[in-house]
């Protein structure tokens, strides 16, 4: 979808200059919230169900996969591991239809979820259950990404569970199955252990164990990579336990095996977290550098509050609090999360990262009402900063009227790439949903555990 290219080119130039609360975005009430107070109830109905329409609408191509990067300076959407953005998008829908009991958004989450396992593999296909869920951008349109799956996968449960259509929950089952039958780092692999490997190649039919497309490019060479030998185990395998994919399969299938295996993946992620909250041996983390991605280490936080849950062991709920903490206090004071961050608490105040404020929000959410404390004031900041960076709804370009701020600045051959991501509107969208809950005097967690969606 194309339209008002010079206006977004001017926002562009006004976010880059770091205006992001400009009059490109919201203008109304939601500014004059006072500062500390929690927003008002019929503020984040309106945002909820804004987004909700902005996901459906405009985030969901006609076919239900997402878009996922729009792009000021061209009016043109990219690729980039629609799998999982498509999961995420179904997700937020399937909370907000839940949040506002509002079915009308149900049946874009379907359509998109009728997208999602159409990339199955079929037989003879030797990764027949698998979801060819390319990764795209710079790793090519052939490779697939674990987390391209799993962080896609928590969409597909709660909407198989809010729609009684067990389709979509038998594709990630199939999907879950095949990654832990297939891609465990041996036993014999020095530093490998509790670890998946993180890339597979559909037409090569293999699981990479020799090749960091990240580092080395997406093209094969079996000459060099013979020559120079496999890299180490952390550029090729990660914890993987994003999107806590093995739990959900325990709790679709009732099989405890499911359930021992994501404790037992949880755990191996536990002993793997640096004493900051972060996970810094592994890709997209860099330990030579200190970057310290605004989204992966949350993902894994995540996932171990899910551990946490099925088990009772406290340890997994201090260890997501230490990764909250982290992005809390990284935040500026006004709840801005940018895109470069260091493991010593330096950011660069360039491209914003809504969707790392959000996400935040949903895991100190969690952890409040899991009775963590120390998170009150920026969950309500949190909140306040995704209903104040919105785009207007009567935006001229309606590929941004109402979306999330959350931008990327990139230079390369010259060109200047400036895009606005999918993400901050569909992890905007559920984090408002579950705040809304909060504010009613819901427990999230009970929410969660309940319904599982």
């Amino acid at each position: 979808m194309r339209g008002a290219k010079g206006w977004a080119l001017a926002v562009a130039i006004a976010l880059a200059a770091g205006v992001a609360g400009s009059s490109a975005a919201q203008s109304s009430a939601e500014l004059a919230m006072p500062a500390g107070a929690a927003p008002r109830e019929p503020d984040l109905i309106q945002a909820i169900r804004s987004l909700a329409r902005y996901c459906a609408d405009i985030l969901l191509e006609p076919t239900g996969k997402a878009r996922a990067e729009y792009d000021y300076v061209t009016s043109a959407w990219n690729d980039y591991e629609p799998h999982w953005h498509t999961g995420q998008v179904i997700w937020g829908l399937v909370e907000a239809s839940a949040a506002l009991d509002d079915p009308q958004f149900l049946a874009p989450a379907q359509q998109a979820g009728h997208w999602w396992v159409s990339g199955a593999f079929a037989p003879p296909h030797p990764f027949a259950g698998l979801v060819n869920a390319v990764h795209g951008d710079k790793l090519g349109p052939i490779l697939i990404n674990w987390t391209t799956i799993s962080d896609g996968t928590p969409g597909l449960f709660a909407l198989s569970r809010a729609t009684g259509d067990a389709a979509y929950a038998a594709a990630a089952i199939k999907a879950g199955a095949w990654l832990w039958a297939h891609t465990r780092v041996p036993p014999d692999i020095p530093g490998g252990e509790g670890l998946f490997y993180n890339i597979i190649d559909p037409v090569r039919g293999v699981v990479v164990t020799d090749w960091n497309p990240h580092r080395q490019g997406p093209d094969y060479d079996p000459v060099a990579a013979k020559r120079l030998g496999a890299p180490p185990i952390a550029e090729l395998a990660r914890p993987n336990i994003e999107g806590f994919l093995f739990a959900d399969l325990y709790r679709a299938t009732g099989e405890e095996v499911w359930k021992m295996r994501f404790l037992e993946q949880a755990e191996f992620a536990l002993r793997r977290q640096s004493p900051n909250g972060l996970w810094m041996d592994f890709e997209p983390n860099d330990p030579a550098t200190g970057v310290v991605h605004p989204r992966f280490n949350i993902w894994n936080a995540e996932a171990l509050l899910e551990a946490f849950a099925l088990s009772g062991d406290r340890r997994f709920l201090e260890a997501a609090a230490r990764t909250a903490a982290f992005y809390r206090d990284i935040a500026k004071p006004d709840g801005t999360i940018h895109y470069r961050l260091f493991a010593d608490g330096r950011s660069i105040p360039d491209s914003v990262t809504g969707s790392a404020v959000a996400f935040n929000g949903v895991l100190m959410l969690r952890l409040r009402d899991y009775g963590v404390g120390g998170f009150d004031a920026a969950i309500d900041t949190a909140a306040r900063w995704v209903l104040a960076n919105r785009f207007a709804d009567d935006h001229p370009d309606p590929n941004l009227a109402g979306a999330v701020i959350n931008t990327r600045y990139r230079l390369k051959d010259g060109r200047t790439s400036f895009v606005n991501r999918d993400v901050g509107s569909s992890f905007g969208l559920r984090f408002l949903a579950l705040y809304l809950r909060d504010q009613r005097g819901e427990d999230v967690n009970h929410y969660l555990s309940g319904k599982k969606s």
